[in-house]
């Protein structure tokens, strides 16, 4: 087998804070999910972890829920030529691979939320050892895994940090899971020798506060948290940004291509209709890298949506995709409507990762802000959309990005509420931040009312492309809405001459050619 010193790949590649498999694959084992117990499922996953950075054939996983691996699965053989077979039995693939395993650690999750399968994958990292529930510890020592080197049941969620942080663990990324995931994302904490852990009580930080305070500036969190607000604003306080990937699998496999510059499919021409009132439409919750991987490209509500491509629209990639997943986040970008109506993409709040500017430690900020800049000229977006607590009018705080030549300028979106500034324009640097005016979202903002209250807009004379007023900007509910429900709206404003729909990237550009400021 191949082999790699982890303080050699750790060296090579600690100038970038999202790592990757050092061995492309040249061949798959896929098994799916669907044909395993739960204690299979975190076998295989560990497994995985221990194979895929040492061996030319590595698995890949595929799961009912998570229909769009397949897509990824195809796509490396179509494209790649990377072929695979499939296994229907899990004990197969660990009597192929048992002589990369030294060993194994015992935990117990009966209850789904015992901390000692995230402390036995926090350990198997440095042991090179699977993860086994002690259901199954027979069958595991029967398949010729018979060296116990641990045994994790009965230790609580702040055992790894206490007792393995400094013994050898990754301290620029961590994987922050729920005991009750059996194998989302662990195959990559296992790989990167992540601490994972978790702590389930919204207000009581003390483990995290702990965990993130130690780790390198302007590192990466992983998965989720019990809360979004708290959470987000305890990695922020720290200068640690947070990734929605909880769900993610197969990271291992998808790390392992490399990340090229990109180029957006070229802006069709500006308009230059002067007594028009403009709108752009964002799709939300582009920051979730598992639902960017799982089920939004396929899904006909989204991405994969027949209605795709019949109007103008924006779109979020999580940056970690362009790491993780480099092609995957080809994919998106070669499949993007383009023509009479475009897709257009901008990065997802608040950057690299999920954080709060005016929260976020300001000694990292700057750090963080640069590599924005670096990773948005890579793959040509110039629009950032960020999420914030508040601070809306912090010229100051937003003159940190837009100093930088490849931003050209920011969406913003209130915590609280993402519409409370109204869609009021402010200019920082000479670029535009506009932020947020219409929410399509069930409960806030139905179709007919956002429909009806853009026509209000232009009824009361707010169609002066000089004027801000005359400027919406919509954001869409992935999670209530559909690409149906924004085509609805669409044809709606069909209906009045002095409505344009228009990417994100056109609305910025008259925005700021034309509004006074």
């Amino acid at each position: 087998m191949a082999s790699i010193k982890w303080s050699d790949w750790k060296k090579a590649l600690s100038t970038k804070k999202y790592m990757k498999n050092p061995i492309i694959p040249t061949y798959l084992y896929v098994i799916s999910q669907d044909r395993m117990t739960i204690n299979e499922r975190t076998m295989i996953a560990t497994l995985q972890g221990l194979v895929n950075n040492y061996s030319l054939i590595q698995i890949y996983t595929l799961s009912s829920s998570q229909p769009d691996y397949q897509i990824w699965l195809d796509d490396l053989k179509d494209r790649y030529g990377i072929l695979y077979k499939i296994i229907s039995n899990p004990w197969e693939l660990l009597d192929l691979y048992k002589d990369y395993v030294d060993g194994y650690l015992l935990y117990n999750n009966k209850s789904l939320n015992d901390p000692s399968i995230n402390n036995a994958c926090s350990l198997a990292s440095l042991t090179k050892c699977i993860a086994v529930d002690d259901a199954i510890e027979d069958k595991i020592r029967a398949h010729g895994i018979t060296k116990i080197k641990g045994d994790l049941r009965n230790t609580d969620e702040n055992w790894a940090y206490d007792n393995l942080w400094n013994s050898g663990l990754n301290h620029s990324i961590v994987i922050e899971l729920s005991p009750g995931k059996a194998s989302a994302l662990r195959d990559y904490a296992i790989m990167t020798k992540a601490l994972v852990f978790y702590e389930d009580k919204v207000n009581d930080t003390v483990l995290r506060d702990k965990v993130f305070s130690s780790m390198d500036k302007d590192s990466i969190c992983l998965g989720w948290g019990p809360d979004e607000f708290v959470n987000v604003s305890t990695t922020s306080k720290y200068g640690i940004s947070m990734v929605a990937a909880d769900w993610s699998y197969n990271l291992t496999v998808l790390s392992a291509f490399p990340s090229v510059p990109m180029t957006q499919k070229s802006l069709m021409s500006t308009p230059n209709d002067e007594s028009m009132h403009y709108v752009t439409f964002i799709m939300s919750d582009g920051d979730n890298q598992q639902w960017n991987l799982g089920t939004n490209y396929g899904s006909h509500k989204w991405y994969g949506s027949p209605y795709k491509g019949k109007f103008n629209l924006g779109w979020s990639l999580s940056p970690s995709l362009y790491y993780l997943a480099p092609t995957v986040f080809n994919l998106y970008y070669e499949s993007a409507a383009h023509g009479s109506t475009n897709d257009y993409f901008v990065v997802p709040p608040s950057g690299n990762g999920y954080m709060y500017p005016s929260k976020f430690d300001r000694e990292t900020l700057d750090i963080y802000i640069n590599r924005l800049n670096d990773y948005m000229k890579k793959v040509d977006e110039k629009y950032i959309a960020i999420i914030d607590d508040s601070s809306f009018h912090d010229t100051n705080l937003w003159e940190k990005f837009t100093a930088k030549p490849d931003i050209e300028g920011l969406f913003y979106l209130d915590y609280q509420r993402h519409d409370n500034y109204q869609g009021e324009i402010i200019w920082s640097n000479n670029k535009p931040i506009v932020s947020c005016r219409d929410l399509l979202w069930d409960s806030i903002e139905s179709e007919g009312e956002l429909d009806l209250n853009i026509n209000n807009r232009v009824e009361s004379g707010l169609v002066d492309i000089h004027y801000s007023n005359s400027y919406t900007f919509v954001y869409v509910h992935a999670w209530s809405k559909s690409l149906s429900n924004i085509e609805r709206v669409v044809d709606k404003l069909k209906e009045n001459p002095k409505v344009r729909v228009v990417t994100p990237e056109t609305f910025m550009q008259l925005i700021k050619k034309n509004v006074k400021h």
